[in-house]
Protein backbone atom coordinates (compact mmCIF):
# COMPACT_ATOMS: atom_id res chain seq x y z
CA UNK A 1 0.00 0.00 0.00
CA UNK A 2 1.33 3.53 -1.40
CA UNK A 3 1.89 5.49 2.01
CA UNK A 4 -0.10 8.72 2.57
CA UNK A 5 -2.64 7.29 0.15
CA UNK A 6 -4.96 10.28 -0.47
CA UNK A 7 -8.36 9.87 -0.18
CA UNK A 8 -9.78 9.84 -3.68
CA UNK A 9 -7.21 7.52 -3.96
CA UNK A 10 -8.56 5.29 -1.57
CA UNK A 11 -12.04 5.67 -3.07
CA UNK A 12 -10.39 4.22 -6.37
CA UNK A 13 -8.98 1.03 -4.71
CA UNK A 14 -12.28 0.23 -2.91
CA UNK A 15 -13.96 0.42 -6.00
CA UNK A 16 -11.98 -1.50 -7.50
CA UNK A 17 -12.05 -4.01 -4.80
CA UNK A 18 -15.27 -3.95 -5.43
CA UNK A 19 -15.15 -5.06 -9.21
CA UNK A 20 -12.19 -8.21 -8.02
CA UNK A 21 -15.03 -9.19 -5.24
CA UNK A 22 -17.40 -9.46 -8.14
CA UNK A 23 -15.42 -11.99 -9.00
CA UNK A 24 -16.29 -14.59 -6.47
CA UNK A 25 -18.71 -15.41 -8.68
CA UNK A 26 -16.80 -16.07 -11.82
CA UNK A 27 -15.01 -18.25 -9.78
CA UNK A 28 -17.32 -20.10 -8.47
CA UNK A 29 -19.42 -20.23 -11.87
CA UNK A 30 -22.56 -20.79 -10.35
CA UNK A 31 -25.48 -21.36 -13.28
CA UNK A 32 -27.43 -19.15 -14.35
CA UNK A 33 -30.90 -20.69 -13.37
CA UNK A 34 -32.94 -17.89 -12.40
CA UNK A 35 -33.93 -14.14 -12.97
CA UNK A 36 -31.95 -12.80 -9.87
CA UNK A 37 -28.67 -15.01 -11.37
CA UNK A 38 -28.97 -13.04 -14.72
CA UNK A 39 -29.59 -9.73 -12.73
CA UNK A 40 -26.20 -10.77 -10.96
CA UNK A 41 -24.47 -11.80 -13.69
CA UNK A 42 -24.50 -8.81 -15.63
CA UNK A 43 -24.32 -6.33 -13.02
CA UNK A 44 -20.94 -7.70 -11.88
CA UNK A 45 -19.88 -8.63 -14.94
CA UNK A 46 -20.58 -5.16 -16.31
CA UNK A 47 -19.01 -3.78 -13.24
CA UNK A 48 -15.62 -5.76 -13.63
CA UNK A 49 -15.20 -5.04 -17.25
CA UNK A 50 -16.14 -1.03 -16.63
CA UNK A 51 -13.52 -0.64 -14.03
CA UNK A 52 -10.33 -3.19 -15.20
CA UNK A 53 -10.72 -1.19 -18.61
CA UNK A 54 -10.76 2.25 -17.43
CA UNK A 55 -8.45 2.27 -14.78
CA UNK A 56 -6.31 -0.31 -16.62
CA UNK A 57 -5.78 2.75 -19.29
CA UNK A 58 -5.51 5.33 -17.09
CA UNK A 59 -2.48 3.28 -15.82
CA UNK A 60 -1.30 2.69 -18.68
CA UNK A 61 -1.34 6.20 -20.14
CA UNK A 62 -0.59 7.84 -16.80
CA UNK A 63 3.14 5.23 -16.27
CA UNK A 64 4.74 6.72 -12.70
CA UNK A 65 2.16 9.46 -12.79
CA UNK A 66 -0.58 7.23 -11.58
CA UNK A 67 -0.87 7.78 -7.82
CA UNK A 68 -0.42 11.72 -8.08
CA UNK A 69 -2.60 11.77 -10.31
CA UNK A 70 -5.29 11.53 -7.76
CA UNK A 71 -3.96 14.39 -5.62
CA UNK A 72 -5.83 16.66 -8.54
CA UNK A 73 -9.12 17.40 -7.43
CA UNK A 74 -10.70 17.96 -11.12
CA UNK A 75 -9.03 14.84 -12.30
CA UNK A 76 -10.18 12.37 -10.04
CA UNK A 77 -14.18 14.17 -10.30
CA UNK A 78 -13.81 13.06 -13.61
CA UNK A 79 -12.40 9.57 -13.12
CA UNK A 80 -15.67 9.30 -11.11
CA UNK A 81 -17.77 10.72 -13.97
CA UNK A 82 -16.32 8.43 -16.16
CA UNK A 83 -16.59 5.11 -13.86
CA UNK A 84 -20.49 5.91 -14.02
CA UNK A 85 -21.08 6.54 -17.10
CA UNK A 86 -18.98 3.55 -18.62
CA UNK A 87 -20.71 1.38 -16.51
CA UNK A 88 -24.22 2.51 -17.20
CA UNK A 89 -22.81 1.55 -21.15
CA UNK A 90 -22.16 -1.62 -19.94
CA UNK A 91 -24.86 -2.40 -17.93
CA UNK A 92 -27.13 -1.58 -20.50
CA UNK A 93 -25.17 -3.60 -23.40
CA UNK A 94 -25.11 -6.52 -21.68
CA UNK A 95 -28.11 -6.71 -20.52
CA UNK A 96 -29.43 -6.46 -24.09
CA UNK A 97 -27.08 -9.11 -24.78
CA UNK A 98 -28.30 -11.10 -22.44
CA UNK A 99 -31.67 -11.14 -23.14
CA UNK A 100 -31.10 -12.27 -26.34
CA UNK A 101 -29.31 -14.76 -25.92
CA UNK A 102 -31.68 -16.47 -23.77
CA UNK A 103 -34.34 -15.53 -26.67
CA UNK A 104 -31.53 -17.66 -29.02
CA UNK A 105 -31.87 -21.12 -26.65
CA UNK A 106 -35.34 -20.74 -25.57
CA UNK A 107 -38.60 -19.64 -27.42
CA UNK A 108 -39.76 -16.38 -25.93
CA UNK A 109 -41.46 -13.60 -27.60
CA UNK A 110 -39.80 -9.94 -28.44
CA UNK A 111 -42.19 -8.62 -25.71
CA UNK A 112 -40.70 -11.28 -23.07
CA UNK A 113 -36.98 -10.37 -24.07
CA UNK A 114 -37.55 -6.59 -24.32
CA UNK A 115 -39.16 -6.40 -20.75
CA UNK A 116 -36.77 -8.94 -19.12
CA UNK A 117 -33.73 -6.46 -20.08
CA UNK A 118 -35.28 -3.62 -18.88
CA UNK A 119 -35.94 -5.22 -15.58
CA UNK A 120 -32.24 -6.36 -15.42
CA UNK A 121 -30.74 -2.71 -15.76
CA UNK A 122 -33.76 -1.31 -13.29
CA UNK A 123 -32.63 -4.29 -10.78
CA UNK A 124 -28.79 -3.50 -11.37
CA UNK A 125 -29.53 0.16 -10.51
CA UNK A 126 -32.18 0.54 -8.44
CA UNK A 127 -30.09 -0.38 -4.80
CA UNK A 128 -27.02 1.96 -6.14
CA UNK A 129 -26.59 5.35 -4.28
CA UNK A 130 -26.79 8.40 -6.06
CA UNK A 131 -23.49 9.39 -6.90
CA UNK A 132 -22.30 13.03 -6.09
CA UNK A 133 -21.05 12.98 -10.01
CA UNK A 134 -24.75 11.83 -10.43
CA UNK A 135 -27.21 13.91 -9.02
CA UNK A 136 -29.38 14.16 -11.52
CA UNK A 137 -29.69 9.75 -10.61
CA UNK A 138 -29.76 7.41 -12.85
CA UNK A 139 -33.75 8.14 -14.53
CA UNK A 140 -32.75 9.27 -17.78
CA UNK A 141 -29.78 6.17 -18.05
CA UNK A 142 -33.22 3.82 -17.54
CA UNK A 143 -35.75 5.71 -19.76
CA UNK A 144 -32.90 5.65 -22.55
CA UNK A 145 -32.83 2.02 -22.30
CA UNK A 146 -35.91 1.23 -22.03
CA UNK A 147 -36.69 3.24 -25.75
CA UNK A 148 -33.67 1.11 -26.98
CA UNK A 149 -35.09 -2.15 -25.55
CA UNK A 150 -38.08 -0.87 -27.49
CA UNK A 151 -36.35 -0.45 -30.69
CA UNK A 152 -34.37 -3.58 -30.59
CA UNK A 153 -35.19 -6.50 -33.15
CA UNK A 154 -34.33 -9.10 -30.44
CA UNK A 155 -34.56 -12.16 -32.66
CA UNK A 156 -31.74 -10.75 -34.63
CA UNK A 157 -28.85 -10.03 -32.49
CA UNK A 158 -26.15 -12.92 -33.28
CA UNK A 159 -24.00 -14.21 -30.64
CA UNK A 160 -21.30 -11.34 -31.16
CA UNK A 161 -19.92 -8.03 -30.39
CA UNK A 162 -22.20 -6.37 -32.05
CA UNK A 163 -24.21 -4.88 -28.94
CA UNK A 164 -21.32 -3.74 -27.34
CA UNK A 165 -20.98 -1.04 -29.54
CA UNK A 166 -22.35 2.02 -26.53
CA UNK A 167 -19.38 0.74 -24.01
CA UNK A 168 -16.68 0.44 -26.55
CA UNK A 169 -17.32 3.89 -27.75
CA UNK A 170 -18.03 5.08 -23.88
CA UNK A 171 -14.98 3.77 -22.65
CA UNK A 172 -13.11 5.73 -25.15
CA UNK A 173 -15.53 8.48 -24.87
CA UNK A 174 -15.08 9.27 -21.04
CA UNK A 175 -11.29 8.46 -20.10
CA UNK A 176 -10.01 11.07 -18.63
CA UNK A 177 -7.24 11.08 -21.44
CA UNK A 178 -6.03 14.10 -23.33
CA UNK A 179 -7.59 14.23 -26.66
CA UNK A 180 -4.67 14.73 -28.86
CA UNK A 181 -3.86 10.99 -26.80
CA UNK A 182 -6.64 9.60 -27.15
CA UNK A 183 -6.37 9.75 -31.03
CA UNK A 184 -3.54 7.19 -31.20
CA UNK A 185 -5.47 5.03 -28.46
CA UNK A 186 -8.83 4.60 -30.15
CA UNK A 187 -7.57 0.96 -31.42
CA UNK A 188 -6.08 -0.50 -28.33
CA UNK A 189 -8.75 0.97 -25.88
CA UNK A 190 -11.69 -0.46 -27.92
CA UNK A 191 -9.94 -4.05 -28.10
CA UNK A 192 -9.29 -4.04 -24.05
CA UNK A 193 -12.81 -4.17 -23.53
CA UNK A 194 -13.81 -6.30 -26.37
CA UNK A 195 -11.68 -9.30 -25.31
CA UNK A 196 -13.20 -9.06 -21.34
CA UNK A 197 -16.40 -8.83 -23.38
CA UNK A 198 -15.63 -11.64 -25.55
CA UNK A 199 -14.68 -13.60 -21.72
CA UNK A 200 -17.96 -12.49 -20.44
CA UNK A 201 -20.06 -13.92 -23.42
CA UNK A 202 -18.05 -17.22 -23.39
CA UNK A 203 -18.97 -17.64 -20.12
CA UNK A 204 -22.60 -16.96 -20.26
CA UNK A 205 -22.76 -18.98 -22.85
CA UNK A 206 -21.80 -22.13 -20.84
CA UNK A 207 -23.57 -20.84 -17.62
CA UNK A 208 -27.22 -19.92 -18.96
CA UNK A 209 -30.05 -22.22 -18.37
CA UNK A 210 -32.05 -20.29 -21.08
CA UNK A 211 -35.18 -22.89 -20.62
CA UNK A 212 -34.54 -22.49 -16.56
CA UNK A 213 -34.39 -18.56 -16.63
CA UNK A 214 -37.76 -18.26 -18.79
CA UNK A 215 -39.63 -20.01 -16.62
CA UNK A 216 -39.07 -18.10 -13.71
CA UNK A 217 -39.48 -14.92 -15.62
CA UNK A 218 -42.90 -15.96 -16.43
CA UNK A 219 -43.88 -17.42 -13.09
CA UNK A 220 -42.83 -13.82 -11.28
CA UNK A 221 -45.11 -12.51 -14.25
CA UNK A 222 -48.02 -14.62 -13.58
CA UNK A 223 -47.41 -13.61 -10.17
CA UNK A 224 -47.01 -9.95 -10.65
CA UNK A 225 -43.55 -10.64 -8.59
Amino acid sequence: MVSGMTGALKETAAYLFMAIKALRFWRREPSVVTVADLVRYVETRSKFVSQTTLYGYIKTRAGTRYVSLYEDELFTRSVNIAKWEIYLACLCDLATYAAASLGREATAGAGELEALAIHIVDSAIEDEEIPPERPQGFGDARDAYAKRAHATAWHQIEPGEAPFENSLSALVEWAPVADELKMHDVKIVRNSMRFKWKSVRNQLGDLLDAEAVLADWRSQDATGG
